[in-house]
């Protein structure tokens, strides 16, 4: 009997490692997908603003959560709270005893991380912004499993950072590949730096009417090129920043694209972080979908609260509330909403995904393997958008990606279920 019991409970093991491997692989193939309709032809066209994007998301995650949770809760009804299929249960979601606050804390560094990260992918390219934040989600998510809950490695906390190296080694190549381009392509961007520089529109106009045709001639020459030429609008363009004159009257100039590296960075912090909360909300709350409709629901009112905080500020700066709200920017339905609702329904499968692989796997080795869309992201990157060009990039790309795979067999084979 207690070697049936054994045997048992090792087949419950294997099977929670499958299904927490093949959460973490469909994770992976939609969180790197998910981003391609933030570069895309649409979103380029009316130049979305990032906050309008992640709306689209934040809806089409509500919306997905709450159509999963009725056919959980009929299922529920059914079999009546019965375990089938290997242990598997339903559990009817009440939004008076299952919704969990700590949904709140996962959604707030959500919104503003993902807002963050559309910046990154429409200013720094799809490709180089998911290596960036999957980097920086593996270390924090290395952070927070091992050294902070104790998760468990055979080899100990030693093997755990010699994974993370190999894994981070390949994620580095995968995040500088992206980034590179040839030679004979440096100088037309810096030609087209110099242009832009001169025709940004938040950039005081002291040409008159040349700057502005020089700006307008530079401005179709990007949106001819783009997205299949590898370089976004406007990214070579120069972010002019004036300072409160109560802290100084000097102006800081940062281009586009290395502050879209910025938010990517802040993007990876931020995201390392939602998933936490999962292990303080009360079990009843995280079984099944029951997370994903806390979440969705938490996402929706912080969503609600950005747009009203951004209305605030810009009726302090119009001194007008009217103004401030026309100043917001349009929400471009008629553009946005299937692109807009195609990237939520990919980050919503991804999410529920994760959410299974963590529970399966545990922080450190759910989240991490996820991060294995910066893989996806980056095939989309040499075959659509054509961010990587040139052999020798491509070729480094694939090598890093070797190395990730490398990296993540081992954290695979270390772990300790």
């Amino acid at each position: 009997q207690i070697s049936q019991s054994l045997q048992s409970l090792t087949r419950q093991g294997m099977n929670d490692e499958l299904i927490g491997l093949t959460a973490a692989f469909c994770a992976a193939l939609s969180f790197g997908s998910y981003g391609v309709p933030m570069k895309g032809e649409a979103a380029t066209r009316v130049d979305v603003d990032p906050l309008v994007f992640q709306s689209y998301k934040a809806f089409t995650v509500f919306l997905t959560s709450s159509i999963l949770i009725c056919c959980n809760n009929i299922l529920a009804d059914e079999e009546n709270d019965v375990d089938y299929y290997n242990n598997w249960t339903f559990h009817k979601w009440s939004l008076l005893s299952d919704f969990t606050p700590w949904a709140f804390l996962s959604a707030i560094l959500w919104v503003p991380g993902g807002t963050a990260g559309v910046y990154a992918v429409r200013r720094a390219g799809l490709a180089i912004s998911v290596g960036i934040w999957s980097c920086v989600i593996v270390i924090v998510s290395f952070i927070w499993g091992v050294l902070i809950f104790g998760e468990k490695q055979k080899s100990g906390a030693l093997g755990a950072v010699k994974t993370v190296s190999v894994l981070c080694i390949g994620l580095c190549g995968i995040a500088y590949f992206s980034s590179s381009e040839p030679e004979s392509e440096n100088t037309l961007n810096n030609s087209l730096n110099e242009v832009v520089d001169e025709a940004t529109p938040l950039s005081p106009n002291e040409g008159g009417d040349n700057s502005t045709i020089e700006g307008e001639d530079q401005e179709s020459l990007d949106f001819e090129s783009f997205p299949h030429c590898g370089i976004s609008p406007h990214s070579h363009q120069t972010l002019h920043l004036h300072l409160p004159p109560l802290i100084s009257n000097t102006t800081i100039h940062v281009p586009k694209y290395h502050l879209g590296l910025f938010f990517a960075f802040l993007n990876g912090l931020l995201a390392a972080t939602i998933m936490i909360p999962l292990h303080y909300a009360p079990p009843h709350s995280t079984q099944g979908v029951g997370y994903s409709m806390s979440f969705g629901i938490a996402a929706m009112i912080v969503v609600i609260f950005a747009w009203l905080l951004r209305w605030m500020v810009c009726a302090i700066q119009c001194r007008s509330v009217g103004k401030g709200y026309q100043s917001l920017p349009s929400f471009h339905f008629k553009d946005m909403l299937r692109p807009g609702m195609l990237a939520g329904l990919l980050y919503s499968i991804g999410n529920l995904s994760g959410i299974v692989s963590i529970q399966k796997l545990g922080n450190f080795m759910g989240y991490s393997l996820n991060q294995s869309s910066m893989i996806v992201s980056g095939l989309w990157g040499i075959f659509y958008y054509k961010e990587i060009p040139g052999l020798k990039n491509i070729l480094g790309f694939i090598l890093s990606s070797v190395i990730v795979f490398v990296g993540i067999i081992l954290m695979g084979r270390d772990h300790q279920a």
